[in-house]
């Protein structure tokens, strides 16, 4: 084989090579035309790590009782929904390849948002996420210097915070259950209603001279429609949950479902304030995560017996 042939087929593997490359991108890990982040996270996923670049990272687990962020509840819809529409994403379009550009892009390693969905330690896809921009939101391999658009639907919520992946539920209580309802502030009882007749019976409010009085049917209902799903507006900061003291709270509420005297209630609501914090802090008496909730939804549910009963 003469020396030309030799370099015509060295040319061609050559070109051969190049194409791959371009193929495959010129780290050897990009797609050409798209990302397909979809096929990379998959429908079965039970662990997020997402490592925002001036915040703690936000772990999201999935146990037997639902998700979990950072060892708290999470909202398990909000998880839910996001996980399947990554895996229903198509692929991104491919929008740059310049690494000048990751900067504007916000897919820096110090500025993009680091997610990790799969197995802890052995992520089945790893990515960067930057700023918003017309079309979508934009994405890249952390090793890879072409850059994606992809729709922000899927990547939103991973650009969000810590709380945006809580579950804000304080209590969702089976009002058509319950049978008695205490309400104690400092200490003492400041009203106790009674449910007459089984579900569907009229409340009956006890205390401040209403001994027996019917309660106010506007009221309860907006108290009841409280109690059965009671949202929370945030949660107060470490220094405000380390102050509070829910050992001797300033407003309780003692939720009753048995028909007989028992020595102690189904569930039962703690309140904390004073604290200089705009709301009221609350937690329930078996579960020591504290909620903010507004105050006059405080108010409410610790009211007196005069507030209750019926004019």
């Amino acid at each position: 084989m003469s020396g030309r042939q030799l370099g015509g087929i060295f040319g061609i593997l050559a070109l051969l090579l190049a194409a791959w490359f371009f193929v495959r991108g010129r780290d050897g890990g990009d797609p050409a035309d798209g990302l397909d982040l979809g096929a990379m996270v998959g429908g079965d996923v039970a662990y997020v790590l997402i490592d925002p670049p001036d915040a703690e990272p936000i772990e999201l687990v999935r146990r037997s009782g639902g998700w979990t962020v950072n060892g708290y509840p999470a909202l398990d819809s909000l998880v839910d929904a996001t996980l399947a529409r990554l895996d229903t994403l198509p692929p991104g379009r491919l929008i740059a390849r310049n690494p000048a550009s990751h900067e504007r892009m916000g897919l820096t390693a110090s500025a993009g948002v680091r997610v990790r969905v799969g197995p802890a330690g052995e992520p089945e896809a790893d990515f960067l996420v930057g700023e918003a921009g017309i079309d979508g939101r934009f994405v890249r391999l952390p090793n890879a210097d072409a850059a994606y658009v992809l729709p922000r639907a899927a990547l939103d919520p991973l650009a969000a915070p810590e709380g945006s992946w809580r579950d804000f539920t304080v209590i969702r209580a089976d009002t058509a259950a319950l049978r008695r309802i205490v309400i104690r502030q400092g200490g003492e009882t400041a009203a106790e209603l009674s449910r007459a007749g089984g579900e569907g019976g009229g409340w009956s409010v006890y205390g401040a001279a209403a001994d027996g009085a019917a309660a106010d049917t506007a009221v309860m209902r907006v108290y009841l429609e409280t109690l059965a799903d009671l949202q929370a507006t945030g949660f107060p900061a470490d220094s405000f949950v380390f102050a509070a003291n829910f050992d001797d709270p300033v407003g309780v509420v003692e939720l009753y479902t048995g028909e007989d005297a028992v020595p102690g209630p189904e569930t039962a609501l703690l309140f904390s304030t004073g604290l200089d914090h705009p709301d009221v802090l609350v937690r329930r008496a078996d579960d020591p995560i504290v909620y903010a909730i507004e105050r006059p939804v405080a108010n409410l549910l610790t009211s007196s017996a005069e507030r209750l009963r019926g004019r």
